[in-house]
């Protein structure tokens, strides 16, 4: 369709994303982890942002070529800014 406008975070065809999964510690209760998601979704490396608060589990979408450590250390500052006694660790 010729002139139609794309939305500004569209990547194309061919891109693709990965699932980065974590755990998650410190959060106290179902609304925090809920606000949190929201907040690391709004991440401009972070296209989706899930947090199971019973399985203490974080699971982000990101492009396919990111880097897991740089989107951990963002979800971690994140994070620490949303409040104090948050540990992110990648999911072995």
């Amino acid at each position: 369709m010729e002139g139609a406008k794309t939305p500004d975070n569209y990547r194309g065809g061919a891109s693709r994303n990965m699932k980065v999964r974590c755990d998650i510690e410190g959060l106290d209760c179902p609304h925090c982890a809920l606000e949190l998601s929201q907040m690391l979704a709004k991440d401009e490396a972070i296209s989706a942002a899930e947090i199971n608060f019973p399985m203490k589990s974080l699971v982000m979408e990101v492009a396919d070529d990111a880097d897991e450590e740089e989107i951990l250390a963002r979800a971690q500052k994140i994070a620490n800014d949303f409040e104090d006694g948050i540990e992110i660790d990648l999911r072995d």
